[in-house]
């Protein structure tokens, strides 16, 4: 025995490295589908909602008049949920209040998300802390040539805006981001139609 572990030294670590390297040539093979996996994952988890703000004009020129007499005007989209089958999750919607000048719509606008009192409020888990993202989607007819203004907010920085909606006066919690775009600099605006997108995914 100590005669053949002496001499076949060399053919055990031959074979040691071999399985060494089949071993590490697996964990990579698994690493590369739980990737696979984790980005499936994070996809059924992201929901995208795209907002038509159609009559943007006669909107922002209300707006500017209104805020002259201190009011602030303002545009909702319909309400949505988070889940990608839309019957289920987090309640939200879409709020904008134009900023800037009237003439050529140089400015900017402040753009909230709101968090409703949802039918599934009781059993999802609070603050709503999901990651959203905005982006005003450049209307130019080549995709290539597009350039999406986007703009990231993430709900966790205020928890207290986020809490879990309350019954009474308390139905809405909603944060707010500027959103800084020259309309007309490019195709942002078409036909008095604005496209906005909200992709709401995990934190």
């Amino acid at each position: 025995m100590d005669s053949h572990l002496q001499s076949a030294t060399r053919l055990h670590l031959d074979l040691a490295c071999v399985k060494l390297t089949n071993t590490e040539a697996k964990l990579n093979e698994t690493e590369q589908k739980l990737e696979a996996t984790r980005k499936v994952v994070e996809k059924l988890d992201t929901r995208i909602f795209i907002w038509r703000i159609n009559n943007f004009t006669d909107f922002w020129r209300q707006a500017y008049f209104s805020a002259k007499t201190d009011q602030k005007p303002s545009k909702e989209s319909v309400p949505f949920y988070t889940d990608r089958t839309e019957s289920y999750g987090y309640k939200l919607k879409v709020r904008i209040y134009p900023e800037g000048s009237v003439g050529r719509f140089y400015g900017s606008m402040v753009v909230a998300i709101v968090v409703m009192k949802g039918e599934y409020d009781a059993i999802l888990s609070w603050p709503f802390e999901k990651k959203v993202t905005f982006t005003l989607i450049d209307q130019q007819e080549d995709p290539v040539e597009r350039k999406n203004i986007t703009h990231l907010f993430i709900p966790a920085n205020d928890p207290e805006a986020f809490a879990k909606p309350l019954t009474g006066d308390s139905k809405e919690r909603c944060g707010f981001l500027l959103f800084f775009a020259k309309l007309h600099s490019r195709r942002y605006l078409v036909n008095d139609t604005l496209f906005l997108q909200v992709e709401v995914s995990s934190p």
